[in-house]
């Protein structure tokens, strides 16, 4: 037997190792690319935290030798493999909450900028009409907080489904069939689908976590919901409920999504349907060039397709619009050069480079307006069409409180733990004691 004072300060020990590895690792991943920053005392530099990739780097770079000697970006990396967007949010409110200037610009999911408005610097001043009308409408929808602009888009998102055209080809309607995925396949016939050698059909992304809210509004559809702009959400019950049921129906009945969607994100997702021969799946188009694959997987990834999402009879293909914005913080020392880089970002050539290598959507209208480039990247015409019939989440500063009760109470609908009634009139409840503790 151990004494209790010692299993006391066994215990202690371990608490204080767990919060000193977290600090270690917020440390690293937070100031990993300080080498870039050069010794020059004259050099205003600028600290950009976002999920940096080879393209970032190369776009930086660029930006540091047209304005060498006077701006340098120094690159702060949050990896999406080790900061998961709820993560990433916790780690930029704590910044921003700190008031510390040490990090000028951050690139937020668009959903956070209400919550961030009041730590980031209001950018009507720095920006002319002409230039925030280069960009097109949906990108801007979550820019502005009482129609004071506090944010740049950086790159859209919108949901959709891959699909493994081999394994599609070895059907004998593979050409109607291909025709009807373009189209906008529908539940009952992608759920009815026998593909040789696939056990499944279909995966999505049920974790507790905010791509769930995303799936969520996917799969409801825009028949279910009344008005999503009032911080409490106005719900067809019983249409909800129908949809919410079909799906469980396909995970627990027929068997065509395996139970496993329960802990999936998108990095799940994408290797388990690679890995498993999956037809069909959920996801962003970043995900192909941006999500880790394992190496054995990576050849597979030619065969994968982009489409509209699975909908329900007589209705369009419903899709989360996404993205991330670029916020300037209130705190930074140095404005107006933030605002500099972040113009750079919006550049054509900028946006160019980063749909190219990283799959990220631009944001400039002239990219859509071009047809021989549209004719080019048939996927960008796809998903730009899919941006115009989206769904928006709920715009509000307490939107992340109002996600997370959604998320969590949906998790736990698809792991068979409370009903599909339960989980909309709890969920009802703890919004409506959010509205009146916060929406006052």
């Amino acid at each position: 037997m151990i004494p209790k004072n010692k299993k006391n300060i066994r215990i202690i020990l371990v608490v204080l190792l767990v919060l000193i590895s977290s600090l270690l690792t917020a440390v690293f991943y937070l100031f990993p690319l300080i080498r870039y920053s050069s010794a020059s005392k004259n050099v205003k530099k600028i600290y950009f935290a976002e999920n940096i990739t080879p393209a970032h780097l190369q776009l930086i770079d660029e930006f540091n030798k047209i304005n060498k000697g006077k701006i340098e970006v120094i690159p702060i990396n949050l990896p999406y493999e080790k900061f998961s967007t709820n993560k990433r949010k916790e780690l930029i409110t704590k910044n921003l909450r700190n008031r510390t200037s040490r990090i000028d610009i951050y690139a937020i999911d668009v959903v956070w900028g209400e919550r961030f408005a009041k730590w980031a610097e209001p950018l009507d001043n720095y920006f002319s009409p002409d230039e925030i009308n280069r960009i097109f409408n949906e990108a801007k929808h979550y820019c502005y907080s009482d129609s004071v602009l506090y944010s740049i888009p950086f790159f859209a998102d919108i949901g959709i489904l891959y699909y493994r055209d081999d394994l599609l080809k070895q059907l004998n309607n593979y050409n109607d069939l291909t025709e009807q995925i373009n189209a906008g396949i529908t539940w009952n016939k992608l759920a009815s689908l026998k593909i040789p050698n696939c056990k499944y059909n279909y995966l999505f992304q049920a974790d507790d976590y905010e791509g769930l809210m995303c799936n969520f509004l996917e799969i409801a559809g825009k028949k279910s919901f009344y008005n999503t702009n009032i911080g409490i959400i106005g719900i067809n019950k019983n249409l909800l409920s129908q949809r919410l049921n079909y799906i469980s129906k396909l995970i627990y009945k027929r068997n065509i999504i395996p139970e496993k969607v329960t802990g999936f994100d998108e990095s799940k997702t994408f290797n388990f349907a690679l890995k498993n021969n999956v037809p069909f799946f959920r996801g962003w188009p970043t995900g192909k060039k941006n999500i880790h694959v394992k190496k054995e997987l990576i050849p597979k990834t030619k065969y994968l397709k982009v489409a509209p999402l699975p909908r329900f009879a007589g209705e369009l293909p419903a899709s989360t619009i996404g993205g991330w914005n670029l916020i300037v913080s209130k705190n930074s020392n140095y404005k107006e050069e933030s605002v500099k880089f972040i113009k750079f970002l919006l550049s054509e050539s900028s946006q160019k480079l980063i749909w190219e290598e990283n799959g990220y959507l631009p944001v400039l209208k002239s990219f859509y307006a071009d047809t021989s480039y549209m004719n080019k990247y048939p996927e960008l015409k796809l998903c730009y069409n899919l941006i115009k019939n989206g769904i928006y989440r709920i715009k509000n500063p307490q939107y992340t409180r109002i996600s997370d009760v959604i998320t969590a109470n949906l998790n736990l609908f698809f792991k068979r733990k409370i009903s599909a009634g339960k989980f909309i009139d709890d969920s009802l409840e703890k919004i409506k004691l959010i509205k009146q503790r916060y929406l006052k």
